[in-house]
């Protein structure tokens, strides 16, 4: 049974850790090292960090001065002596379970990246869905292009379970935000296999002060460059291969900037959509029925709103927001 390093960044979590950690150290995969990274925290988070390592001699808890999530999962991955390296977010928690089916996916299927689906958890609620059971095995083109999609294989971190060697020239982007678009993609790209299980064993929290919750310039700044480098690596090393993957990529998360950038009063957001509007609409318009045959309703009309770009149709996307979050 080999090692597997669990890596949890924390900061000010006081509230979920104790839920977090508790379902880490009931796995039934026993053969863990569980990480704890106190990200400089300012409340409670870091004496209950020390409270579980008395309790059990797999963890190990590490403090450090604050220098945001990437910081932490990078001092992680540096202090990890496992074979296999899984994340797991200090305000979510998983199945008791779940490193047992990841390590169980990449034995049968001897892959480098294992992936199960998730739970949403939003008000206390899970999100209903439904789950299949069905397992994809992949190479990395077509993993990448499961990235793109981002859909059955979202860019988060904490689904997965990696063999250590691919983070051997990989660490996360220390100082921006969305840092998984940046990094994902890279995890994939230096694997031979991946598989997927539509089984959820990971609960997300979704909260409001998470960063996906803060609508702000330099988050969504982070967001929109990070999305331009990843489509810029991926069209200089892969070319034709994925352009359409790629093109759909970069359209589908646009969309979500778009719909900031029209639900909230951020007019730096639309400097930066300005200057890349043309190339924009360009790649909308070469892959217009690729486009419309992937997208769900929803985001068809955000699609045809920002293809079209006005006053007009920006107040139509805050209506349409605001009317979805009711």
């Amino acid at each position: 049974m080999e090692k597997i390093s669990v890596i949890v960044p924390i900061y000010n979590v006081e509230k979920y850790l104790e839920k977090c950690l508790t379902s880490i150290i009931n796995q039934t995969y026993k053969n863990l090292e569980i990480i704890l990274i106190d990200d400089g925290s300012k409340d409670n988070s870091g004496k209950i960090a020390d409270n579980f390592d008395k309790k059990d001699s797999r963890i190990k808890v590490i403090h450090k001065e604050n220098g945001g999530l990437s910081s932490a999962r990078n001092i992680g991955i540096e202090n990890a002596s496992g074979e296999y390296i899984g994340f797991v977010d200090s305000d979510d928690y998983i199945k008791e379970d779940m490193f047992e089916v990841l390590s169980n996916l990449i034995i049968k299927y001897k892959s480098d990246i294992s992936i199960v689906s998730f739970y949403e958890i939003e008000n206390g609620k899970i999100i209903e869905r439904q789950y299949t059971n069905e397992i994809i095995k992949m190479n990395k083109l077509d993993g990448i292009k499961q990235i793109l999609f981002d859909e059955k294989i979202p860019n988060y971190a904490w689904n997965k379970l990696y063999k250590k060697e691919l983070f051997d020239n990989i660490r996360y982007p220390e100082g921006k935000k969305f840092e998984d678009i940046s990094t994902a993609y890279k995890l994939v790209e230096n694997a031979k296999n991946i598989v997927f299980k539509d089984v959820a064993e990971y609960y997300y929290v979704r909260r409001e002060d998470s960063i996906t919750k803060q609508k702000n310039y330099e988050n969504y700044k982070d967001y929109v460059n990070n999305l331009l480098d990843r489509y810029n690596d991926l069209k200089n090393i892969y070319g034709e291969k994925i352009k359409v993957y790629n093109d759909f990529g970069f359209v589908k998360n646009m969309l979500w900037y778009y719909t900031v950038l029209s639900s909230y009063d951020i007019k730096e957001l639309d400097i930066i959509f300005s200057e890349i509007y043309v190339d924009l609409k360009k790649i909308i318009d070469n892959n217009l029925d690729f486009l419309n045959k992937n997208l769900n309703d929803y985001n068809k009309k955000i699609l045809n709103y920002m293809r079209n770009d006005s006053k007009q149709y920006r107040n139509e996307v805050k209506k349409l927001y605001f009317d979805s979050k009711k």
